[in-house]
Protein backbone atom coordinates (compact mmCIF):
# COMPACT_ATOMS: atom_id res chain seq x y z
CA UNK A 1 0.00 0.00 0.00
CA UNK A 2 1.45 3.30 -1.15
CA UNK A 3 2.15 5.93 1.98
CA UNK A 4 2.24 9.68 1.32
CA UNK A 5 4.19 12.42 3.23
CA UNK A 6 2.45 15.55 2.80
CA UNK A 7 2.70 19.14 4.15
CA UNK A 8 0.04 21.17 5.25
CA UNK A 9 -0.28 24.86 6.36
CA UNK A 10 -2.81 26.54 8.54
CA UNK A 11 -4.40 30.13 7.89
CA UNK A 12 -3.82 30.29 11.69
CA UNK A 13 -0.15 29.59 11.36
CA UNK A 14 0.13 25.84 12.45
CA UNK A 15 2.52 24.24 9.90
CA UNK A 16 3.20 20.44 9.98
CA UNK A 17 3.98 17.25 8.28
CA UNK A 18 2.00 14.21 8.58
CA UNK A 19 2.04 10.29 6.82
CA UNK A 20 -1.28 8.95 5.85
CA UNK A 21 -2.33 5.87 3.75
CA UNK A 22 -4.23 8.59 1.46
CA UNK A 23 -4.04 12.32 -0.19
CA UNK A 24 -6.82 13.56 2.38
CA UNK A 25 -7.27 16.27 4.44
CA UNK A 26 -6.10 16.64 7.75
CA UNK A 27 -6.89 18.99 10.56
CA UNK A 28 -4.94 21.58 12.35
CA UNK A 29 -4.01 20.27 15.40
CA UNK A 30 -4.58 24.06 16.70
CA UNK A 31 -7.75 25.40 15.23
CA UNK A 32 -9.16 22.10 14.04
CA UNK A 33 -9.98 23.44 10.46
CA UNK A 34 -9.86 21.51 7.90
CA UNK A 35 -6.55 21.62 5.55
CA UNK A 36 -5.72 20.27 2.40
CA UNK A 37 -2.05 19.04 1.85
CA UNK A 38 -0.19 21.47 -0.02
CA UNK A 39 2.47 19.12 -1.17
CA UNK A 40 3.30 15.81 -0.52
CA UNK A 41 5.51 12.82 -1.34
CA UNK A 42 5.05 9.07 -1.80
CA UNK A 43 7.24 7.32 0.45
CA UNK A 44 7.67 3.41 1.15
CA UNK A 45 5.05 2.09 4.09
CA UNK A 46 7.16 0.18 6.35
CA UNK A 47 5.51 -0.91 9.88
CA UNK A 48 6.97 1.84 11.55
CA UNK A 49 5.16 4.03 9.41
CA UNK A 50 1.53 2.90 9.93
CA UNK A 51 2.16 2.29 13.44
CA UNK A 52 3.29 6.42 13.62
CA UNK A 53 0.43 7.54 11.00
CA UNK A 54 -2.25 5.60 13.34
CA UNK A 55 -0.93 6.62 16.47
CA UNK A 56 -0.70 10.24 15.30
CA UNK A 57 -4.25 9.95 13.88
CA UNK A 58 -5.97 8.42 16.69
CA UNK A 59 -3.55 11.37 19.40
CA UNK A 60 -4.74 14.01 17.14
CA UNK A 61 -8.56 13.21 16.77
CA UNK A 62 -9.27 11.06 19.91
CA UNK A 63 -11.17 8.97 17.62
CA UNK A 64 -10.10 5.01 16.63
CA UNK A 65 -9.00 4.04 19.83
CA UNK A 66 -9.80 4.32 24.05
CA UNK A 67 -8.44 7.39 25.60
CA UNK A 68 -7.69 7.20 29.57
CA UNK A 69 -6.42 9.12 32.37
CA UNK A 70 -5.02 8.20 35.69
CA UNK A 71 -6.88 9.32 38.47
CA UNK A 72 -4.41 11.62 39.51
CA UNK A 73 -4.62 13.48 36.02
CA UNK A 74 -8.68 13.12 36.45
CA UNK A 75 -8.79 14.61 39.67
CA UNK A 76 -7.15 17.95 38.43
CA UNK A 77 -8.53 21.02 38.12
CA UNK A 78 -10.75 21.68 34.74
CA UNK A 79 -8.64 24.16 33.28
CA UNK A 80 -5.56 22.14 34.04
CA UNK A 81 -6.80 18.74 32.68
CA UNK A 82 -7.98 20.52 29.34
CA UNK A 83 -4.57 21.77 29.00
CA UNK A 84 -2.99 18.32 29.38
CA UNK A 85 -5.20 16.71 26.59
CA UNK A 86 -4.88 19.90 24.28
CA UNK A 87 -0.75 19.59 24.63
CA UNK A 88 -1.21 16.08 24.13
CA UNK A 89 -3.14 16.65 20.84
CA UNK A 90 -0.74 18.89 19.38
CA UNK A 91 2.50 17.03 20.55
CA UNK A 92 4.87 16.93 17.96
CA UNK A 93 8.32 17.41 20.03
CA UNK A 94 9.46 13.86 19.11
CA UNK A 95 12.88 12.85 18.79
CA UNK A 96 15.47 9.99 18.22
CA UNK A 97 15.80 10.24 22.76
CA UNK A 98 11.79 9.80 23.39
CA UNK A 99 10.81 8.24 19.97
CA UNK A 100 13.51 5.24 18.71
CA UNK A 101 11.20 3.58 16.67
CA UNK A 102 10.09 6.06 14.83
CA UNK A 103 6.35 5.10 16.27
CA UNK A 104 5.11 8.50 18.10
CA UNK A 105 3.59 6.16 21.01
CA UNK A 106 5.18 8.40 23.53
CA UNK A 107 5.38 11.94 24.73
CA UNK A 108 6.45 14.29 27.71
CA UNK A 109 5.32 17.89 28.64
CA UNK A 110 4.95 20.15 31.46
CA UNK A 111 2.15 22.51 32.80
CA UNK A 112 2.53 24.65 36.13
CA UNK A 113 5.94 22.81 36.80
CA UNK A 114 3.81 18.98 36.65
CA UNK A 115 5.25 16.94 34.33
CA UNK A 116 2.67 15.00 32.21
CA UNK A 117 3.06 11.56 29.76
CA UNK A 118 1.25 10.03 27.69
CA UNK A 119 1.71 6.35 26.10
CA UNK A 120 0.04 4.76 23.00
CA UNK A 121 -0.48 0.67 23.79
CA UNK A 122 -1.61 -2.35 21.58
CA UNK A 123 -4.04 -4.42 22.71
CA UNK A 124 -6.43 -7.05 20.55
CA UNK A 125 -9.73 -6.07 19.75
CA UNK A 126 -11.16 -8.07 23.37
CA UNK A 127 -8.84 -5.87 25.23
CA UNK A 128 -7.58 -9.27 27.04
CA UNK A 129 -3.70 -9.75 25.51
CA UNK A 130 -1.26 -7.36 23.06
CA UNK A 131 -2.29 -6.71 19.91
CA UNK A 132 0.19 -9.22 17.04
CA UNK A 133 0.21 -6.61 14.79
CA UNK A 134 0.11 -2.76 16.15
CA UNK A 135 0.10 -1.37 12.52
CA UNK A 136 -3.70 -3.30 11.69
CA UNK A 137 -6.42 -1.32 12.99
CA UNK A 138 -8.33 -4.61 12.39
CA UNK A 139 -6.45 -6.44 14.63
CA UNK A 140 -5.88 -3.73 17.28
CA UNK A 141 -7.32 -1.55 20.04
CA UNK A 142 -5.33 1.23 20.56
CA UNK A 143 -4.84 2.65 24.01
CA UNK A 144 -3.84 6.63 25.09
CA UNK A 145 -3.00 7.21 28.41
CA UNK A 146 -2.46 10.79 29.98
CA UNK A 147 -0.54 10.28 33.21
CA UNK A 148 1.60 12.60 35.35
CA UNK A 149 5.42 11.48 34.82
CA UNK A 150 5.75 10.22 38.56
CA UNK A 151 2.97 7.27 38.25
CA UNK A 152 5.06 5.95 35.37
Amino acid sequence: MPWFRKHHACPCGTDWWDEWDCLCNDRCPTCDAEIEPDEHEAIQGAKSAKIRTLNDRFRKSLTGGRVMMTAAVSALPDDVRARAIKLTRTFNDFTPDNDPHKEHDFGSFEIDDQKFIFTHDYYDKSMQYGSEDPGDPKKTTRVLTIMLADEY
